[in-house]
């Protein structure tokens, strides 16, 4: 739909090209195709790749440092157990990644991140500024299976741990 408004001579040049933009971000990453890999920095420096990590499942978790959303999601994830029961015994994998600059922030708040999670930064930028991901706004959660397939893309919080709970 979006492709064809984008396409549409009776939409004004500024609306086809925000509905191209939109298609470009919904046709990113989509729902049972393999995510895309890249590359990100752990808090000692270690670069590492997004298909390195080996889980059944794997939550990909944008996030920022002082986020409240975040927050909450850290919070139900640390605390309900059968999903830090998954966590625990390596069947889930969580990758919080930060996408933006300010990389001493990100450290300060490095304690409050869980220390069995993959807990990274994009050290290229290129999450974000080659749109690797349509991330729409912080947080963004992404669920993917042990292929690397996208199970969920961009999911409200409420559907994933539904989710992960039922498995």
């Amino acid at each position: 739909y979006l492709e064809r408004l984008s396409r549409c001579d009776l939409v004004d040049d500024g609306m086809r090209q925000a509905y191209a933009f939109d298609a470009k971000m919904c046709a990113l990453n989509r729902t049972g195709t393999k995510a895309t890999d890249f590359r990100f920095s752990d808090r000692m420096g270690k670069v590492r790749r997004l298909y390195d990590i080996k889980a059944d499942n794997i939550i990909l978790f944008f996030s920022n440092p002082g986020c409240n959303a975040c927050m909450n999601i850290i919070n139900v994830l640390r605390e309900e157990p059968a999903i830090s029961g998954m966590i625990a015994d390596g069947t889930l994998a969580v990758l919080n990644i930060y996408i933006d600059e300010d990389l001493q922030g990100w450290r300060d708040y490095m304690p409050i991140y869980p220390e069995e999670w993959y807990n990274g930064f994009d050290p290229d930028l290129v999450v974000r500024n080659n749109e690797l991901y349509n991330i729409r706004a912080i947080p963004s959660l992404y669920l993917l299976d042990k292929e690397k397939n996208v199970l969920m893309k961009d999911v409200p919080e409420n559907i994933l741990f539904n989710y992960l709970m039922a498995l």
